[in-house]
């Protein structure tokens, strides 16, 4: 074959093999600009899915927290400005109940934080302590108020009785009581007299010896429920303040951090409370501010008239309110919407 034929042999090659590459490049230039196309658009699609269910949880969040401020200012309309710097907290502990009455209050307590330090005061209330209960004609006994009327009116009659605002409520019965004691790990209380005691009838045996206890759940209740020494409802009452610092002194314990998220599972299951999801942020700084000190509990003052119910002295209970809610401390600021995260 001649060199010039040969030539543009080679040169017809090359130009193929050329021409091939190039469609070769063109195709893979093409299937990534078709990918990147999809990519963009995909991703453009994901954004806007993002960007409306952000809008959309976010405008949801809103509406609730709307709602939960029309409910606090509802509340707070009620309030006697003069606690705006506290916290005071009515607690209530339901028995087990019964066929004719249902549940009945058990314990009660105001729990009281002071946002200016931290301190808590703890007023223990007897069960049954006589009291004006709105809508009857004279006096009964404060646990009436709940069969009456729940924990709202409950809570009414505690406001009456003491002259101080009641900013929430909680209520337990004894189970998550039970349960609460055993996911802190117990407590340790100090029993000054042997307790003995059996109700076949109501399934209860109670049989608590003198000394330091380190009780569970079950031993704990059965500790405050148990009012058949010579003190009556003067000593379980008595007892109720011991078992409320007691808690208190075990809930500062470093170990009972790792438990909280346990805690709050068996409060959001069993307890019935005004406390929402939103008054997380204020109640987070009151529980920095808390110490080791231990808070001061006082029995409501009164004493036993002759038929065993709790006769309240005003007088004096007016005077121990104003020492215990002096009228120094100032109202903290709302957090707002995000305050809660």
């Amino acid at each position: 074959m001649p060199m010039e034929s040969q030539t543009k042999l080679n040169v017809q090659r090359k130009r193929k093999v050329l021409r091939k590459k190039r469609r070769i490049k063109f195709f893979r230039v093409f299937v990534f600009l078709i990918l990147l196309g999809c990519a963009l658009t995909a991703a453009g699609w994901v954004s806007m899915k993002l960007y409306g269910w952000a809008s959309q949880t976010y405008a949801v969040y809103a509406e609730i927290y709307d709602d939960y401020k029309q409910r606090r200012a509802l509340r707070a309309a009620s309030f006697d400005p003069r606690f705006d710097g506290y916290t005071n907290i009515l607690f209530v502990g339901l028995d087990t109940g019964r066929e004719d009455t249902g549940q009945q209050a058990d314990n009660l307590f105001l729990l009281s934080f002071r946002h200016e330090d931290g301190a808590v005061r703890i007023i223990s209330i007897p069960r049954y302590t006589l009291a004006e209960i709105p809508g009857m004609p004279q006096p009964e006994r404060l646990n009436n108020a709940y069969y009456y009327g729940g924990l709202p009116l409950l809570e009414q009659t505690v406001t009456g009785l003491l002259g101080v605002t009641v900013h929430h409520h909680v209520a337990i019965d004894i189970e998550a009581l039970k349960e609460l004691v055993d996911v802190m790990g117990g407590i340790d209380v100090y029993v000054e007299t042997p307790m003995d005691y059996e109700d076949p009838e109501g399934d209860l045996y109670i049989h608590i010896p003198k000394g330091y206890q380190h009780m569970d759940g079950d031993t704990a209740q059965k500790y405050l429920r148990f009012s058949s020494d010579e003190l009556g409802a003067y000593g379980r009452s008595k007892r109720q303040q011991a078992f409320v610092k007691a808690v208190y002194q075990r809930v500062l314990q470093p170990d009972v951090v790792t438990k909280l998220p346990l805690l709050l599972d068996v409060w959001q299951r069993r307890a019935v409370t005004t406390i929402e999801a939103f008054d997380s942020a204020h109640f987070t700084n009151l529980l920095r501010k808390l110490s080791g000190t231990k808070p001061e509990v006082v029995l409501l003052p009164g004493g036993l008239d002759a038929n065993g119910s709790w006769v309240c002295d005003k007088a004096a209970t007016e005077a121990k309110m104003a020492e215990l809610f002096p009228a120094e401390p100032e109202p903290e600021e709302d957090e707002g919407f995000l305050g809660i995260f």
